[in-house]
C-alpha cells in the first residue's frame, strides 16, 4: 500500500505515539537509485559516478541517520536501515529525504542533477530480513513513473506473508513514437540507410529516447517496447519498397539488456520473415563494452544468432570504449560508428583531427565502413566528406524524421540527385 508524504508523516507518527511495542520493534528500509546512471557514465565516466553515489550516501548517513549497506562496484543503488530514534524524528527524515533527493551534487568544478528514485519500506513487526525489505523496494521502484523528468519518493508498507504488492506501472505503447535519422553516403550522396529512434511522449508535448528511461524499465516493458519499435519500423521500411524509395538498411541500436533476452533474436528474425524483409536489411548497433551490463554469454549469443541470420553488426561511439580487436572479428563487426566527442569542431581542431585520421586508419585496416554521428554544421560535414568517411548522420545532413516526414524526405531527396554517370561504351 503506498502513500504521500504527508500521509506518510502521520502515519508513522500515530505508530509510535501511543503503541509502545510497535515502537520498538518497527523497521524502515531504504532503496535509492540513480536512474539515470547510463547516461551519467557515459557523459561523465565511472569515476565521477561514484563520486555522486559516494555524496549521496554521505548525506543520507549524516542527515537522515542511515546505516548504510555496502554497495557493489557498479551499484547505482544505496541500500540502508533508518535508525529512527523517537515520534519527533519521523516527520524531519522523510522530509529531509525528499530534500537530498531532489537537490543536485556539488563536485569539484561540477554540479550534477541525477534523477533520484527512493522508497522507503516500513516493517511494523520487525521481524523482516533487510534483504526482504530491500527486494519489496525495489519492486516498488517499478512503480515509478518512467517518464517523470524528476525524482519521485514513495512509502509502502511491506505486505502480509503471502500478498503480492502491486508495483510496476505498464508502459504505455502508444507514447512510443518512431523517428528515422538518414545517412548519407559521402560518395554518391545516396541514402544509405535509417538509423531508428525509439522516443517516449511527455504530457507536455515532449520526448524522451527509450535508451535515457531503459534503466528504470523491467526487463517486461523493455522487450515490449523494443519489439513495438522494430514492428513499426519494419513496417515503414516495406512501404519505402512499394512507394519506390531506396532504403537498403534500417539501423537498429540494441542495448546490452535487450541483447541479453535470449528470445529476442528470434522474435526480430520472426517479424524479419513476417514482413519478408530480407535480415541483411537490418543492421544491429551495439555499444562498447559490450556485454557489460547484459551479461558476455547471453549477449554473445544473440549477436551471433542475428549475424548467422545474415544481419550485419556495427559497433557504436566508436574510439570511446574498452572493445580489443578479438570482439571486433568475434561479432564479425562490419561499421563502426564515431560519435559527436571526435566529430565536435573537426574543420578547425588539430587535436581533433589526428585523432579521426587514427581512427579511420585503424578501420580501414581492420576493412570496416565508418560512419561519421552528429555532424552540426556544413564545415563538419565537408571535412568529414573530404577526410574519408563512408558515411555521415547528424542535424547539418538531415534531422529525424517521423514516419510521414521520411516519406517526403525520401521522395524529394532522391529526385535531387543527379543522375548516375554510364561509362559503358555505346554499340
Amino acid at each position: 500500500m503506498a502513500y504521500g508524504i504527508a500521509a506518510a508523516a502521520a502515519r508513522l507518527a500515530r505508530l509510535v505515539k501511543g503503541e509502545g511495542a510497535v515502537q520498538h520493534r518497527a523497521r524502515l528500509a531504504l532503496v535509492l537509485r540513480v536512474e539515470n546512471v547510463e547516461t551519467l557514465r557515459a557523459g561523465l565516466g565511472p569515476q565521477v559516478l561514484e563520486q555522486i553515489l559516494e555524496h549521496l550516501t554521505r548525506r543520507l548517513v549524516a542527515e537522515t541517520r542511515l546505516l548504510p549497506q555496502t554497495r557493489g562496484l557498479g551499484s547505482a543503488e544505496v541500500l540502508g536501515l533508518f535508525a529512527v530514534g523517537g515520534q519527533q524524528a519521523v516527520p524531519g527524515l522523510l522530509a529531509r529525504l525528499r530534500t537530498i533527493c531532489s537537490e543536485g551534487v556539488d563536485l569539484p568544478d561540477l554540479r550534477i542533477c541525477p534523477v533520484v528514485n527512493a522508497v522507503i519500506v516500513s516493517d511494523e513487526t520487525g521481524q523482516a530480513e533487510p534483504a526482504v525489505l530491500y527486494a519489496h523496494g525495489r519492486a516498488a521502484l517499478q512503480g515509478c513513473d518512467p517518464l517523470s523528468v524528476s525524482g519521485q519518493m514513495r512509502f509502502v508498507e511491506l505486505p502480509a506473508e503471502g500478498s503480492v504488492p502491486d508495483t510496476a506501472a505498464a508502459l504505455d505503447l502508444t507514447r512510443l513514437r518512431i523517428a528515422f535519422q538518414p545517412q548519407i553516403c559521402c560518395d554518391t550522396g545516396a541514402v544509405l540507410g535509417l538509423r531508428l529512434q525509439a522516443r517516449l511522449g511527455l504530457d507536455k508535448g515532449e520526448s524522451r529516447d527509450l535508451h535515457e528511461i531503459e534503466p528504470r524499465l523491467d526487463d517486461e516493458a523493455l522487450g515490449q517496447a523494443t519489439a513495438h519499435a522494430l514492428r513499426e519500423a519494419l513496417a515503414c521500411l516495406k512501404g519505402w519498397d512499394r512507394m519506390g524509395a531506396r532504403v537498403p538498411m534500417l539501423t537498429l541500436p540494441l542495448s546490452d539488456r535487450s541483447l541479453a533476452d535470449p528470445l529476442l533474436a528470434d522474435s526480430l528474425l520472426w517479424e524479419l520473415d513476417r514482413q519478408d524483409l530480407s535480415a541483411a536489411r537490418l543492421e544491429i548497433e551495439i555499444r562498447e563494452p559490450i556485454g557489460r551490463s547484459g551479461g558476455r554469454m547471453p549477449v554473445t549469443a544473440s549477436l551471433q544468432r542475428l549475424a548467422a541470420a545474415g544481419c550485419t553488426l556495427a559497433l557504436g561511439e566508436f574510439g570511446t570504449g574498452s572493445a580489443g580487436l578479438a570482439d571486433l572479428r568475434r561479432f564479425g563487426i562490419g561499421r563502426v560508428r564515431v560519435g559527436r566527442e571526435f566529430v565536435a569542431d573537426c574543420h578547425r581542431r588539430a587535436d581533433q583531427q589526428r585523432m579521426i585520421l587514427a581512427i579511420l586508419a585503424l578501420a580501414e585496416h581492420l576493412r570496416l565502413a565508418t560512419l561519421a554521428d552528429g555532424v552540426a554544421n556544413q564545415d563538419e560535414n565537408a571535412f568529414l566528406a573530404q577526410i574519408g568517411f563512408g558515411a555521415v548522420q547528424g542535424p547539418a545532413v538531415a534531422p529525424a524524421m517521423e514516419a510521414q516526414e521520411i516519406d517526403r524526405f525520401l521522395l524529394d531527396y532522391g529526385q535531387s540527385l543527379p543522375a548516375p554517370f554510364d561509362l559503358r561504351r555505346k554499340v
